[in-house]
């Protein structure tokens, strides 16, 4: 392909179609229910899955606008919902005086004293382990996900992990990136399953136990999406952000700047304060859905596409490098 046609126009194997939206339950390894919520095509079989990793204080009910592109192009996306949710967090926590159920949640970052709480929950390794210990317990249970989302004995099927924010954090560690966690030392939890890691907005050093050399094992393929104006949890930016990228081993590493773009990429979830920059947006599901299309359905074309992408996707300028 030409510079032409990676300017916004990635054209994948097949047509976009519709996309269904189901929430299934499996167990939760002491025998409570877990709710995982799905998105697949509607008029075919999935060829891959992707489990997605939402951001501190989300759900596995957002970011539904990339998640139904993903499914509309054939995959499985399937949503887990992490203990960090701002609503798990009001319920389990009575004293912070958060009705759980009010619609105000989901503007928690400007709440100070739930913001400072969920930043704390942010710095806790329970929190990480615990997100670890739900993402193994949906592999683990991936059989039956798949008879559930699909409603017949599927195939098994080729996955990627992908996140936002605090879900980019975990889906590192499942590419490989290796931790400091007190109290345990160096601990490492690299996933062969997952074919590729998608990490949008992800964190660098000195933050959540990653240091120098917490890369070096992160070798298969990555795709790092951050912006020029995002920021992380304390105040970092844009060089630490690349960080995953550029510490990481070469090999299959891609990674894209948006020009003017923070923290939340062009707005990824309905209540993000940037959710009206659909060129952003757009941006992210078309490299998103071509690194899929090239690292876990071995499709060349979107390999193609991707190393002719030159300093913009449509009309959002970029910075796009690969080693």
């Amino acid at each position: 392909m030409g510079k032409s046609a990676a300017t916004g126009d990635y054209r994948p194997p097949s047509e976009e179609g519709g996309a269904l939206t189901q929430t299934i339950t499996i167990g939760d390894g002491d025998g409570a229910p877990m709710a995982l919520t799905c998105r697949r095509p509607e008029d075919e079989m999935p060829k891959a899955f992707v489990i997605f990793c939402h951001g501190l204080g989300a759900s596995g009910r957002d970011y539904a606008e990339l998640s139904r592109f993903w499914a509309s192009h054939g995959y499985l996306v399937i949503h887990p919902t992490f203990p960090d949710w701002v609503g798990a967090v009001a319920a389990a926590e009575p004293q912070l005086g958060f009705d759980p159920n009010t619609e105000t949640l989901a503007e928690w970052a400007s709440i100070p004293e739930l913001r400072a709480r969920m930043y704390e929950i942010l710095h806790t390794p329970s929190y990480w382990l615990e997100r670890v210990r739900i993402v193994r317990l949906v592999m683990a249970e991936m059989d039956a996900v798949l008879g559930s989302a699909l409603g017949t004995r599927a195939r098994p099927i080729p996955g990627a992990i992908a996140g936002h924010s605090f879900g980019a954090y975990t889906s590192q560690l499942f590419a490989g990136a290796e931790i400091d966690v007190p109290g345990q030392g160096t601990c490492r939890f690299k996933d062969d399953r997952f074919r590729a890691a998608i990490l949008l907005s992800a964190q660098g050093r000195d933050q959540q136990g990653l240091r120098k050399g917490s890369w070096d094992g992160m070798t298969g393929p990555v795709l790092n999406v951050t912006g020029t104006l995002d920021e992380g949890a304390k105040g970092q930016d844009l060089r630490w952000k690349v960080e995953p990228y550029k510490l990481a081993p070469a090999g299959s590493k891609y990674l894209a700047v948006l020009e003017g773009a923070d923290h939340y990429l062009g707005g990824l979830t309905l209540t993000d304060p940037a959710s009206g920059l659909p060129h952003q947006r757009n941006a992210v599901s078309q490299l998103t859905l071509a690194f899929l299309d090239a690292y876990v359905t071995d499709y060349n074309s979107a390999k193609l596409w991707l190393a002719s992408i030159p300093d913009h996707i449509g009309t959002c300028p970029l910075l796009f490098k690969q080693k």
